[in-house]
């Protein structure tokens, strides 16, 4: 048979004749080789699944950072979302930018066939202009917008005052408005997740929905469009799917059904096109690109290929963000000045022959891709520490009620605002704001058995005798424990020098402040002369591995070795992959013990531990067993802590002695996390989530068949891979056969721990490659793999898996930035225990990201925090739940430590609160009056009144009186002070003064006679003592209520 020969082109503007026929043209190169290769012009880009489309953008937008580049988003396929008018719209603006600004729009199939909305009017609004708000909120509500306490989601408004809103769905960020009666008097964009400005602009304009007239994307090209669509196979697949998801949900949610991918493609074949694949058998033609190798790390291997390429006369182009790589005085690059260092993100990188470029990504480099960061929008922070109306609170006084809101009362003449609290009976108690720290907030899953108290009973105080008594004791253990530690020592480890410093700058990514701020304590620790033993809580794939890795390399260059235990084989390997890849390019030597290792290799691994030949060890329970021995072991990391026993990490211990410690956990075990917090260990909390995550969605709930199929086919449409967790090996081979029936083209594999060895690390390591699309499998899978493209997991039989098995089996997915999805099933007509039921509900209710923290605090109220000096992991910690008995043992152990922290007492006949006409919505000023009465110095007290002033307009003078007064009662005490009477005339000071009265003394009004003090009342009075503090001791920590 004749070979067919296929012409070489570099770009698809080459092949004219190709484009008017529909043509396929074969690209060997793939990944950002798809953004090059595009002509110039109108062009759609159609692209399998939204990840690919994600990556397309970035790496266009790195090549060709001035053409005009937009992104059409498949609406989320769930019933809440898939009719969303605001939604809708957006996508329907996208469509007018594009088609009035050209340049290339990125899409999948799902894109291209559901519906979008384009606006049917909009309102122009600028700034020094004339606006009467009360209008504009009709024009808001007429125009189908929602009003709302919070403004993050698009179609959203809010009005405040003087202050406005407004998240139009046509802006990529929602709007601010500030008046002056009705004149504009600013305008600016604000990011949704802090509620803070980020720009400033002259004029914008509104959009309306309620009227906006839908189509279908594809019936809407311009006629000078061009289409290409890669791998045309695949976006087939993708489309039929898609469109079966749309069919089923859309009766559910009352929308109208689309049409299908063969009516959508008719619109298309309108425009000329070319089809671009990886399959050569069914190409034309062939582009003159090719991809280069992985080079992790190696970078003599980069140079000897930037030397050769140079010399067949090539230009070179590297895409970074790591700064490491950036620096051309003393980089890795700095040898090859004819090599072109560039900030920017590229999904792989590829070689032209034809155009004689190359162009080498970070995955080349150092095998990490950063391109296809998602820009969802999330909820706001503050939503963490809200406190809604109906939720079960304690009272530390008078027990348990129910927060029912706020009211205004008048006392000495005064108006201030307090808490409603409802207590058993009917009777309410009313609880000033300053007096708000004797409430916390008690776990909602005891919402239904929890009795009320009454406000004269007994109960409570007896309750509460009890909890004092066993804090006391507990309190005098820990004690005898801090004790024994304070005898052990070690000599400071040498401090961070530059090698040090360039493994820092060599990290691919852009650190969190939590991550800044976990190293900075954790170097702390290690420059002292007491071992650590510090707990490192953070969500999955929030950088603990990365913030370890630092600890690592500096004990390594103090000269000393580090022991990583890990609970399983797998994660053994994937951790000896991560920081041999990380390491890679240092004088740092890592070794590894697990199954998976030879007699021979292991006994080299030991062997070399013991005569310090080796730096780093990683391994599972191996590392504990007997011969095993370090030469000189100065670091013990613990991954996921919770898989290991008690006596595992005490024997650690007692083994190696004063060696310091660093336990990582997403879902520490609530003992640990009991320990921590009650001052036996050292806490750092990992709660920023990287700016490409996103919340996982998570159900709960009785079996679904018809939902479970959804779950999976609707991963598998955008190119995705499952989890899908069957506890019981029994019942494997039923579900393998269900799961094959409705996806019979789907590849499916079985992994458990009773498959022999090599089996299941190949059967894991096809997975991680990308070639299994669903895992079929038991909770082996629950530590630490990380699959960037498994975004759907799906748990059945969840009633048998506790929290902490469930939070780190959901943390499996959403790892990438992309939406992701959690189901936990039971059986359907199973009755659950009380205890089960609460932990379904809370791993369904607890979504925010970074709530691995809140998991386990709220597991410590499920099971209790166990006995301190024993080996239980768990017991009910008190009456009031833990955030009142860990208040009361916090108490009792500063005093017998002598270390008390007072607050001042304070006492006001001024109107100090956060006003209803400055704040009308109640529960974002409850959330406020418990962010404010929390400030602990100086610094944040002025951050949280910028950002209010930011939010809400110019601070009334109650508001800057409350804040003058909680100020002065959370640090005065620093300062001596111990009264303030704050009156309308006068305010009246009683402490040990000392340096606080000379600053006093150079306040105008101010008189200081030995531990009395007096001066102007009111604000003023508050202002000036405030100012007094700043000087005689600037920020001051006083203790959070």
């Amino acid at each position: 048979m004749q070979k067919r020969e296929r012409p070489l082109v570099s770009r698809a503007d080459e092949l004219g004749e190709l484009w008017r026929s529909g043509g396929t043209v074969h690209d060997r190169a793939g990944g950002a080789a798809r953004a090059w290769i595009c002509p110039p012009g109108r062009l759609l880009a159609v692209l399998p699944d939204s990840r690919q489309a994600a990556e397309f953008v970035s790496d266009r937008r790195t090549l060709f950072p001035e053409e005009p580049l937009f992104r059409l988003a498949e609406p989320p396929l769930t019933v809440q979302t898939i009719g969303s008018r605001p939604l809708l719209l957006e996508r329907g603006e996208v469509l007018r930018r594009w088609t009035m600004e050209g340049g290339v729009l990125a899409a999948t199939p799902g894109a291209l066939m559901a519906p979008c909305l384009m606006a049917d009017g909009e309102l122009p609004v600028e700034r020094g202009e004339e606006y009467a708000r009360d209008r504009l909120v009709a024009w808001l509500e007429r125009s189908g917008y929602q009003r709302a306490d919070l403004v993050w989601s698009p179609g959203q408004y809010v009005l405040r005052g003087f202050i406005m809103d407004v998240f139009d769905p046509a802006h990529a960020l929602p709007l601010r408005f500030e008046f002056f009666d009705d004149i504009v008097e600013r305008i600016g964009a604000f990011q949704p997740s802090t509620q803070k400005s980020v720009a400033e602009l002259d004029a914008v304009s509104l959009h309306g929905m309620s009227g906006a007239v839908g189509a279908m994307p594809a019936a809407l090209l311009p006629p000078d469009t061009r289409l290409l669509l890669y791998e045309p196979q695949k976006i087939e697949d993708q489309a039929v799917s898609f469109h079966w998801l749309w069919e089923e949900l859309a009766s559910e949610a009352g929308v109208e059904p689309i049409p299908n991918w063969d009516a959508a493609f008719r619109e298309l074949a309108r425009c000329p096109r070319l089809r671009v694949t990886r399959a050569v058998e069914f190409a034309e033609a062939r582009l003159d690109l090719d991809e280069l190798p992985p080079f992790k790390g190696d970078f003599g291997a980069v140079l000897r290929l930037c030397r050769d390429l140079d010399a067949s006369g090539y230009s070179i182009s590297i895409y970074s963000v790591n700064p490491r790589f950036l620096d051309r005085d003393e980089g890795p690059f700095s040898s090859v000045p004819f090599v072109e260092v560039l900030e920017g993100k590229l999904s792989s990188g590829f070689a032209d022959r034809s155009e004689k470029r190359a162009f080498i990504s970070d995955r080349e480099l150092s095998g990490v891709s950063s391109a296809g960061a998602s820009s969802e929008w999330r909820a706001p922070v503050e939503w963490r520490d809200r406190l809604t109306e109906g939720q079960l609170v304690v009272h530390e006084d008078y027990g348990v009620g129910v927060f029912r809101g706020i009211e205004e009362i008048v006392t000495t003449g005064t108006t201030m605002d307090a808490l409603i609290i409802e207590f058993a009976e009917n009777k309410r108690l009313l609880v000033p704001v300053l007096q708000s720290h004797k409430l916390t907030a008690l776990a909602e899953h005891q919402n239904d058995e929890t009795q009320l108290d009454t406000l004269r009973g007994s109960r409570w105080r007896k309750s509460m005798e009890r909890d004092k008594k066993r804090a006391q004791e507990e309190a005098q253990a820990l004690i005898e424990i801090f004790a024994r530690r304070e005898l052990e020592r070690r000599d400071p480890l040498a401090l961070p020098g530059e090698l040090y410093r360039e493994f820092v700058r060599a990290f691919p990514h852009t650190e969190t402040a939590d991550q800044l701020k976990a190293t900075a304590e954790i170097m702390e620790d290690l420059s002292g002369p007491f071992p650590m033993d510090r707990l490192l809580v953070g969500d999955v794939g929030f950088g603990k591995t990365e913030v370890a890795l630092r600890a690592a390399f500096r004990a390594v260059a103090a000269g000393r070795q580090v022991c990583v235990l890990v609970p399983t084989t797998i994660l053994a390997q994937q951790h000896y992959g991560t920081f041999r890849s990380r390491l890679s390019g240092f004088p740092v030597s890592v070794g590894i013990l697990s199954r998976f290792t030879s007699k021979s290799e292991a006994g080299r691994t030991m062997a070399d531990a013991e005569n310090g030949a080796v730096d780093i060890v990683i391994g599972t329970h191996k590392l504990l067993q007997k011969g095993m021995a370090f030469k000189d072991l100065g670091l013990l990391i613990v991954d996921e802590e919770h898989r290991f026993g008690v006596m595992h990490k005490e024997s650690l211990k007692r083994t190696y002695g004063a060696v310091d410690i660093l336990s990582l956990s997403a879902t520490p075990i609530p003992r640990t996390l009991a320990m921590a917090l009650r001052g036996l260990r050292s806490i750092s909390v990992l709660s920023t989530p990287p700016e490409d995550r996103l919340p996982v969605t998570t159900f709960a709930g009785p079996w679904h068949t018809s939902l479970v199929r959804k779950a999976v086919a609707h991963e598998l449409t955008r190119g995705g891979q499952v989890y899908f967790v069957v506890n019981r090996i029994a019942r494997m081979e039923d579900r393998q056969r269900m799961l094959a029936a409705f996806f019979p083209e789907a590849r499916i594999r079985i992994a458990h721990g009773q498959m022999p060895e090599r089996e299941l690390e190949k059967t894991m390591l096809d997975f991680y490659s990308g070639s299994i699309d669903i895992l079929l499998c038991t909770t082996i899978i629950e530590s630490g793999l990380d699959v960037g493209r498994a975004n759907t997991i799906v748990v059945d039989d969840s009633q048998e898996l506790g929290l902490a098995q469930m939070y780190q089996l959901r943390g499996r997915v959403g790892r990438r930035g992309e939406n992701a999805f959690a189901y936990f099933f039971y059986p359907e007509h199973e009755e659950l225990r009380k205890e089960t039921a609460d932990r379904l509900e809370a791993i369904s209710t607890l979504t925010d990201l970074g709530s691995g923290y809140s998991i386990a605090r709220r597991d410590l109220d499920i099971r209790g925090g166990g006995e301190i000096g024993g080996t239980s992991q768990h017991g009910k910690s008190g009456t009031g739940g833990f955030n009142l008995f860990y208040r009361l043992l916090e108490q009792e152990l500063a005093r017998l430590r002598g270390m008390e922290t007072r607050l001042a007492e304070v006492s006001y006949d001024q109107g100090g609160s956060i006003p209803a006409f400055y704040i009308p919505q109640e529960g974002v000023r409850v959330t406020l009056y418990r962010r404010l009465l929390q400030v602990v110095g100086m610094d944040e007290l002025t951050a949280l009144m910028g950002e209010m002033e930011d939010r809400f307009g110019p601070l009334p003078e109650p508001v800057r009186l409350l804040a003058g007064l909680t100020a002065v009662r959370n640090c005065g005490a620093a300062f001596g002070l111990r009264t303030v009477s704050v009156r309308k005339n006068e305010t009246a000071v009683v402490g040990d003064l000392e340096e606080l009265g000379s600053c006093l003394k150079a306040k105008r009004g101010w008189t200081v006679l030995g531990a009395h003090a007096v001066g102007p009342g009111g604000v003023n009075g508050a202002a000036g003592l405030l100012e007094a503090m700043r000087e005689a001791g600037g920020a001051v920590e006083g203790r959070r209520k």
